[in-house]
């Protein structure tokens, strides 16, 4: 039975349970949104770098402390031809009582504090088919997972479950301006995913603590490198180089930390990867080592429709050695800086990224204009660069871009 078989059965049978009951008790809504997105490049030769179309249908059926959600997108891409088409995004069943909560199907799961950066939110992917031009909602990849939660008000327990695991999508098709660079006589091949058996599954808890002046979680996940690695093989059958995808079992144990503070909310987050797969140099062969990963943050809600946020997140690769093809300790600054105008209708936005390490950067001003309660319009820009590293390899992709958004 195929994935889409699952979900259509368990959503049927929820469906089923539900109209067991009377049906002047169940509510239906449904609701979502249109958008269209176009972006232009401004080095030579100015081509157009994306123009697609999206219809976002999502329902929700409620039935007392259970409900029924799914979401769809219909939609039309004019550069790259298999985003086109219909995707289910989320299908899942939600039970929300007293003492358990219970969420299962294809869904979104968050966790940690990190904003855009992940340290502990491992367990849902990244589409990187347009690198970052598109919202951070929706680079995120659902999984068909099974979660269940305790929902204490001052503490909470959950566990989460992913039969088949999903990673992150990477641009390879040769009508994307986003692909992946590769070097001339070899291909690029990141299809060997584990295979879908229960030893390849994900399984993770997490521990949530609600405090008067302090909010913390301990996390503990068996996953894998959502993102693979890249090793160079020879393929005898083509007789060329070929970069294959890795992908490698790793346990992580972390945890998180939001301290409010007036109109200041210092974040905290930790994690230590075991066993992360490392590339060598020679791009030949790969090494499992241990990483601590830590990232500190502070959020200024400084009035007058102000909004600063910055982060700064550091790696370090325990027992290291010169033959990896990563530095020992890598840092990344993120900083976001937002100002609403014109009675909250217009908001002006920059969002940065900064490597340290590569001394690549990332900048995107935005302005969203509010034209209603459903219309928003939008306009801005992506600009790459850096001295080496992703940001410097994607810099010839700086862009303009305009954005309409009608909610329903």
């Amino acid at each position: 039975m195929t994935k889409q078989s699952m979900i259509r059965s368990m959503l049927l049978s929820a469906a089923f349970a539900l109209s067991a009951h009377a049906q002047d008790e169940l509510s239906i809504q449904l609701n979502g949104f249109v958008d269209s997105y176009h972006a232009l490049q401004l080095r030579s030769p100015q081509q157009v770098m994306s123009s697609r179309t999206r219809l976002r249908l999502e329902m929700r059926a409620n039935y007392g402390e259970a409900s029924l959600f799914s979401s769809v997108n219909l939609a039309y891409n004019g550069i790259i031809e298999n985003q086109t088409g219909a995707f289910l995004r989320e299908a899942y069943f939600d039970y929300a009582g007293k003492f358990l909560e219970v969420k299962a199907g294809r869904q979104i799961v968050t966790w940690g504090v990190a904003d855009g950066l992940r340290l502990t939110d491992l367990i849902s992917p990244m589409d990187y088919t347009e690198f970052m031009a598109n919202d951070y909602d929706d680079i995120r990849v659902p999984v068909n997972a099974i979660n269940l939660k305790y929902p204490g008000e001052s503490f909470s327990a959950e566990v989460v479950f992913v039969p088949v695991p999903e990673y992150f999508v990477i641009p390879t098709s040769d009508d994307n301006p986003w692909q992946m660079p590769v070097p001339n006589g070899m291909r690029m091949d990141l299809s060997d995913t584990p295979a879908k058996h229960i030893k390849n599954s994900e399984v993770g808890g997490r521990f949530r603590f609600f405090l008067e002046n302090l909010d913390f979680s301990l996390t503990a996940l068996h996953t894998f490198n959502k993102s693979p690695i890249t090793i160079v093989n020879f393929d005898p059958e083509t007789k060329s180089a070929v970069i294959k995808g890795v992908y490698e079992p790793m346990n992580v144990v972390g945890g998180d930390v939001s301290i409010p503070a007036g109109e200041i909310v210092i974040r905290g987050e930790v994690a230590v990867y075991f066993g992360e797969p490392i590339a060598l140099k020679n791009s030949m062969d790969y090494w499992f080592r241990k990483s601590f990963n830590g990232l500190i943050g502070i959020d200024w809600y400084a009035g007058n429709n102000w909004t600063i946020m910055a982060q700064y997140m550091h790696k370090v690769i325990m027992d290291y050695r010169d033959v990896l093809g990563t530095e020992q300790n890598t840092s990344m600054i993120t900083a976001r800086i937002s100002k609403e105008v014109l009675n909250n209708t217009l908001k002006l936005s920059v969002y940065g990224m900064f490597d340290v390490d590569n001394v690549g950067f990332y900048v995107r001003p935005a302005a969203d204009y509010l034209l209603n309660d459903q219309i928003t319009l939008s306009l801005g820009a992506d600009w790459l660069g850096g001295r080496r590293g992703t940001f410097e390899t994607y810099k010839k992709n700086t862009q303009i871009w305009v954005k309409g958004k009608f909610f329903f």
